[in-house]
This record gives C-alpha cells, structure tokens and sequence, in this order.
C-alpha cells in the first residue's frame, strides 16, 4: 500500500505539468522547420564530434564523482566507485523519472552503499546544485557582457537576464536558509515540528529526524584546499560543457564564435531546469535552438544542433547509469 499518498500526487501533478510544458515547446520548436532540411542536416552530422561530445558528457559525471568526495568528506570518506556508479544511476534516473527524481536515487544509492544517512547525503547533494547554480551564473554573466543581440532578439538577451536576476535571488534565499538551519538547527526544527502537526506522532518524528540528518549534511567544506578543490572542478565541469557546445555546432558544420558558447550553454540548462516532460523533452530542445538562432542558425539547424546535443548526454547517460545498475546488483 502507497504511504505517501500527499507525495505521490506531488509527482503527479509534476508530471502532468511537465508534459503539458514540454507539448507547448516541442509545438514552438517545430512549428516553422521544413522536416526534409531538418533530417538532412541531422543525417549528415559528423559522427567524430558527436562522439567527442558524448565523451565530455561522460568525463562530466567522473567530474562529478570527484567533486562530492569534498562535499562528502565531513560526512564520511567515501569510495570513489561508489560515488561514480550513485551518480551514473542517479543522472540516467533524472532522464527517465519526473521530477528530478534521480537526486533521491543518487543519495539512497550513496547512503546504502557507504552505510551513512541519504537525508545527509541528499544535502550534499542540493549544496553541489548551489554550487552548480553560481558557476553558472558566472557563465551567463559573461556570455551577456560579451555578446550583441540582434535587434529583433532584444527579448531573449531581457529574458536572460530575468532568470539570471530570478536564479541569484533565490540561490541566495536558499543559502541564507541553510546557513541558518545550520546556525540554529534546534529552532528551525521546533518550527517545522508544528508545521508538520497534522502527522501523526510517529510519522511527525520520523520526519523531523530525517531534516536533523540533512542539516547534518550541510557540513562546511574544510580548508582552503577543500574550497580550492571545489572551485577547480566546477570551472572544469562547466568549461567541458562549453567544448561540448562547440563540437555539436562543427558535428552539423557550424562555427560558432567562442563567446557565444556561453549564451547557448545558459540557455540550454534553462531548458532543463523548466518544469518538463522526463528527460527534459521540448524545453532542452526549444532553449537550444533558440540559443543558436541568436547567431544567425537557421530554425532547421538550431533545431537538428539541440537534437544531436540532447541525444549527446541523453543516450550515453542511460547506457552508463543502466551498466552502473547491473554492476551494483551484481555485488549485492
């Protein structure tokens, strides 16, 4: 019997949302594109490249991999191939689950296999998007400070910066709240605690338990090599994603000037943070055309470089989460 009834109609109101979403975007993106172009210009993509940025997809999770060890490490040290078969599993489970469900999957993997908390873990986790969500900004505010728009593509450079205004606004609230979480666990807990009145007793504890495992997560990165470390790797882990850019604009024979990988990249993770279909399915597709429209692409050939793009990261990552999934069922 499903005990979290209030949750599951959660996911499903997601999801309904998410597909009505992705329906409208996939409509915007295909509406003007003549389909003979489209399939002619993704037919003749450059194998090569695409396989270069299917490699820098899977470097991106070893990155990652790397990076939590620091964030882990107040936790517990944890072993590297644990931590990279939880994120494979956790990354293919976010293409193919509603809701960005995988970050659920990736901290229960974690926490089975290393035997500590996955509230704690979980986190980890949510300081890493954070973390993620700055660099991108950094990212954004480049590409607005290097690029000219077009005139008639005024919109899209106020829109940027909307949600580049909207995204540090609400990274900082949520910074300011876990800070003080951290800072004043006891009160924090105590408001929840009478939010949550209406659970019963047992349920009530239950949950607040699992919130004093999470503000045990939230641990500080330790010393200035911890920071360093950080640093290094999410500049190493967007950069890679700005390469990646550009070998899916030469795979359909597009060269793109550098500072325009900047807008394109912004753009693109825009589309997979709106609310979507799994797999990110339309708003990837319709951010990234729109991306390389802004630097006179054809509707046909933005529309085939986000397909190759999303079929980049998509494909390679179920394969590698499903392969990380076997070898995990294989040691139990």
């Amino acid at each position: 019997m499903d005990k979290s009834p209030e949750r599951n109609r959660s996911i499903n109101w997601k999801l309904w949302l998410g597909l009505l979403i992705s329906a409208i975007s996939i409509y915007l993106a295909f509406r003007k594109i003549e389909l003979v172009t489209l399939w002619k210009v993704i037919s003749g993509c450059s194998i090569y490249y695409l396989l270069l940025a299917a490699l820098i997809n899977l470097f991106q999770l070893f990155i990652r991999a790397w990076r939590w060890k620091i964030l882990l490490k107040p936790i517990k040290n944890t072993g590297f191939s644990n931590r990279l078969l939880s994120v494979l599993i956790g990354f293919a489970a976010n293409c193919v689950l509603p809701a960005r469900l995988g970050e659920f999957v990736r901290a229960d993997q974690l926490g089975e296999r290393e035997n500590i908390s996955k509230s704690s873990t979980f986190a980890t986790i949510v300081v890493e998007r954070l973390i993620d969500g700055f660099t991108l900004l950094l990212i954004l505010f480049i590409g607005l400070m290097s690029v000219t728009f077009p005139e008639d593509m005024g919109s899209v450079s106020t829109g940027l910066k909307s949600a580049g205004i909207t995204l540090f606004i609400s990274y900082l609230l949520v910074i300011i709240f876990l800070v003080g979480f951290r800072l004043r666990p006891d009160r924090y807990l105590a408001i929840i605690s009478k939010a949550l009145f209406f659970l019963p007793v047992k349920l009530r504890l239950k949950s607040i338990d699992m919130v004093r495992n999470f503000g045990q997560g939230l641990t500080p990165i330790k010393g200035l090599s911890g920071w360093g470390l950080v640093i290094f790797y999410s500049l190493l882990l967007w950069a890679s994603s700005l390469f990646q850019v550009l070998f899916i604009g030469h795979s359909i024979g597009l060269t793109l000037p550098f500072n325009g990988l900047f807008i394109i990249l912004s753009m693109a993770v825009f589309g997979v943070m709106i609310p979507s279909a799994p797999g990110y399915i339309g708003t990837f597709h319709l951010a990234v055309q729109y991306g390389f429209i802004l630097f006179g692409v054809s509707g046909e050939e933005g529309l085939s470089a986000a397909i190759l793009y999303h079929a980049s990261f998509f494909f390679p990552t179920i394969l590698f989460g499903l392969i990380a999934y076997i070898i995990i069922n294989r040691q139990r």
